[in-house]
Formats: structure tokens, sequence, C-alpha cells
């Protein structure tokens, strides 16, 4: 429970309140009895000395002014002459007076107790003494008035200081009680509401080391440490965030950055031997031909055999020189020649120019749509990007199966799609056919310019430079490839 600052505050409050009280009482108990007397002391010598001034100084009598100076003090006067007859006396009744004795009495006793020289004395004597009801203070002196000489006794119960000081003692308990108790519920209150940003900042700190950023300390218009602390912390928890989401961000392109370099490896390994593919046969063909030609075998087919080596050779040139032309279209994609162009009259042109292939090849062709707006691009690569999908359907597209090239608007972009009937693309190669001479049927060897990986590879180099997008998808009856450009 300690644990808390408030109740840790409110404790060592009310201890210090409590020992102070506690002091309090104890040096009530021992000592104000004693700085009582000494204080009455002090009024008793005063009012003798005033009552000197005055008997010099007034006309009054030496009766008018004791009494104006006792009034308020509750002191007993005696004055006695100069035969210690008793002249003035304030006190008319003693608990130790018997019935019928004159209260002059007890005031000549104390007269004819004291020798006269106490009272002849240059300053006054204080006399205490222990009698039977309790001790008494008394002082003793002489005044001058109208040229004679009175003796002064003035006295002063010691019992009723103790009584009074014990109720002060019993007072200041009462009170000070109180005032602990009410005392002991402000300070909680306070310390509660002194504790509370504290505990704010605490669960901000205790979030910030879990990485939980969505509590903030409440800020408050206050100047002292504590609206500082508020402030500093809700800065240093906004800047964490922004490092730990900085650094989120940059592992997150590293890992893209990884992963692509892992696949473009994956290519490099993939074009490679691709390309030792393609050239394995013609060349195993060149030098198997070569060798029987250099040997000079009988009965052999030697034209033949000059033919298939040109042919071979012819076919090898062919694959050299698409490497060499999508390298070069490769590098002239980075300065592309854009301009506007009516999509829905482009796309038709381009069918219509190819149409005579589908139609050679025994397959029925078909274009479908409507005119839908203008694009940006480069018509000379946007229409070899369009022809490849078109040569990519009569490829593999049997006789008496439909080539359907479509143009229709979707939103803001314009999409063009080439379907085939026919045979659809397993799942787990549609992803991968737009590589650079990726082939499904890893077996075959293409060595014809249409039919060596390269078609779909160079579309999706175009419509990235163009910013645009490419894909296929299966459907019931054949493949459908599609491209999409925003609308100008």
């Amino acid at each position: 429970m300690f644990r808390s600052i408030k109740v840790r505050f409110t404790v060592i409050l009310i201890s210090i309140v409590l020992a102070i009280f506690v002091i309090q009482l104890v040096v009530n108990l021992l000592f104000v009895d004693g700085f009582y007397v000494l204080q009455k002391i002090r009024t008793m010598q005063q009012v003798y000395e005033q009552i000197q001034e005055q008997s010099e100084s007034s006309k009054d009598s030496l009766e008018e002014i004791i009494g104006s100076m006792i009034m308020d003090f509750n002191l007993e006067v005696s004055l006695a002459d100069e035969n210690m007859d008793i002249v003035y006396t304030n006190r008319f009744f003693d608990d130790r007076m018997r019935p019928g004795q004159e209260p002059g009495r007890l005031d000549l006793f104390d007269f004819k107790k004291y020798p006269v020289g106490y009272y002849k004395k240059e300053n006054p004597t204080i006399i205490k003494t222990n009698m039977q009801d309790g001790d008494r203070i008394r002082l003793l002196g002489k005044i001058e008035k109208d040229g004679m000489t009175y003796y002064m006794v003035i006295r002063l119960s010691v019992k009723s200081i103790g009584f009074e000081t014990r109720i002060i003692n019993k007072f200041n308990f009462y009170i000070s009680s109180f005032a602990i108790i009410i005392g002991g519920l402000i300070v909680y209150v306070m310390a509660k509401q002194l504790a509370k940003p504290i505990e704010e900042i605490n669960k901000v700190a205790i979030n910030v080391s879990n990485l939980d950023f969505s509590i903030r300390a409440k800020e408050v218009r206050r100047k002292d440490e504590l609206g500082s602390l508020a402030v500093n912390i809700n800065i240093m928890a906004d800047r964490l965030k922004g490092n730990i989401d900085y650094l989120k961000e940059a592992n997150r392109k590293l890992e893209l950055d990884n992963e692509l370099m892992n696949q473009v490896d994956e290519q490099r390994k993939e074009f490679i031997a691709n390309i030792s593919h393609e050239l394995k046969t013609p060349l195993a063909i060149l030098s198997g031909y070569a060798e029987l030609l250099n040997n000079d075998v009988p009965g052999i087919d030697k034209t033949f055999y000059f033919e298939t080596i040109l042919d071979e050779t012819h076919k090898m040139d062919i694959l050299i020189q698409s490497l060499l032309n999508l390298s070069n279209m490769e590098n002239r994609l980075n300065d592309l020649k854009l301009v506007n162009i009516d999509i829905y009259e482009f796309a038709e042109r381009i069918f219509r120019k190819n149409e005579i292939l589908i139609q050679n090849n025994g397959q029925i062709s078909s274009f479908v749509g409507q005119p839908c707006g203008s694009v940006i691009a480069d018509p000379l690569y946007l229409e070899e990007a369009i022809t490849n999908y078109i040569s990519n359907a009569i490829t593999y597209t049997e006789k008496d199966k439909l080539i359907q090239m479509s143009v229709k608007r979707s939103e803001e972009e314009v999409v063009i799609s080439v379907f085939n009937e026919g045979g659809r693309i397993s799942e787990e190669h549609l992803e991968k056919i737009w590589n650079s001479f990726y082939r499904e049927d890893k077996s075959r060897t293409r060595t014809e310019q249409n039919n060596i990986g390269l078609g779909l590879y160079i579309v999706r180099s175009i419509m990235n430079a163009h910013h645009g997008k490419c894909g296929v998808e299966n459907k019931a009856n054949g493949v459908e490839f599609w491209i999409s450009l925003k609308l100008h």
C-alpha cells in the first residue's frame, strides 16, 4: 500500500504534523506552567512600576490609582502605612478565612510575616511561598505618595495558573486532533491531485516500453516540473513512434529489396539456363554435321548437311538478334515518345492488320468494343504489346477456334484484351509466364522468333514503362490476356 506516492506523501505529512503536535503537547506539559508564572511575575512588576509612576504624578488618591491599574490583571493588592495598618485591600474573600473574620487580618498577616527591610529595597522583592492551598507569589515594595510612605503586597495564586494551563492544554489537544483529521483529508486530496499526472506519465512510460504509443499523458496548463515532464514524455513517445515506424518501413523495403534481388538472381539463373538450352541443340547439330563433313564420310548427303547447318545457324542468328532487340528495346523504353491516342480506333486498326493471319491459320476472328476515350502512350511500343498478344493467341489456338479482341472502359481506365479458345494455363505458371524465356513445357525447344519466350516479357516491360498493367485470366473455355491504361 505504501508504494503509492499519494499514500506515502499523505503519511509523511501527517506524521510531521503529528510529531509537531506531540512536541507541542510535551513542551506545554513540562514548561508552560513555568513560562506562565514568569509572565505573571513580569506583569506584577509592570503593575508595580506603573503604580509608582502614577502615584508621583497623579492627584488621584492612592486607592483610585491602584484600582485602575489592577482591574484587568486578576491580582490581589494590599496597602499598609508605616505603622503596618491596612489602608487598602481588594481581597474581600479568601477560602482560608473563618466566618466573621475580616479580610484585613490576612493582609496584616502578610505584612507582619516579612520584615520591613523587604519593602524598603530599591527594587521590589519577589517571594514564592508554598501554602496549604497551593503556591503563591508575592511582590513586596514601597510607594511614596503625598510625603508619606506606604508598603504594598501584590499576590498571585499559582493554583489558578495550573488550572488555566490545563484548560489550555486540553483545548489545544482537541483543536490539534481536529486539525490533524481535517488536514489529513486535505493532504490526501492534494496528494491525489499531485500524483495523478505522475500516474498518467507512468502509464505512458509502461506502454512505450511495450511499444504501444496509443496513450498520451494529459498536458495541463501548468508551469511546474510535472507539466514539463508530461509534455516531454509525449514528445519522446512521438519521436520513438516515428523512429520505429521509419525502421519498420526501412526493414520492409529491405525485405522487398532482398526478395527482389533473390527474384532477379533466380531470373538470371533461369535466363542463363534458357539461353544455354536454346543454344545447346543447334550447337550440337552444327558440331555433329560439321564433324561428319570434315571427316568426308562416304555415302552422306552433303547437301542436306549443309542446308541443316545453314538452317540452325539462321535460327541461332534469330535468337541472338532477338536478345539484342530486347536489350535495345529496354534501353529505349526510358525515352518514350508519348502522344494522345484514340484507343478504340488504334486497337481496331491493329486487330484488322493481323486478322488475315488469324484467318489464314484457320481460326475465327472477332473484334468487339466501343469508343471510350483516349490515352497517352507511345504508339510504336503499344502496338508491339498488343501484337504480341495476338501472335501468342494465333500460336496456341487450334483451327476453327475463336480469337476475340475487345476494348472496354472500366471506371477511369481502358482495358484491351485478347481471348483465345483452347487449353487453360495451369495456376502455378500464371505468374511465371511473364519471365523471359519461360516455357510451361520445358522439354520443348523454341527456335522461331515468336516462340522463344520473350513475347510476354516484352509486354510487361512496355506496360511498366507506360505505368499501366497487364495480366492473364483463365476462362471456362480458354485464356484471356489483357492490358490497361489510364484514360486521358
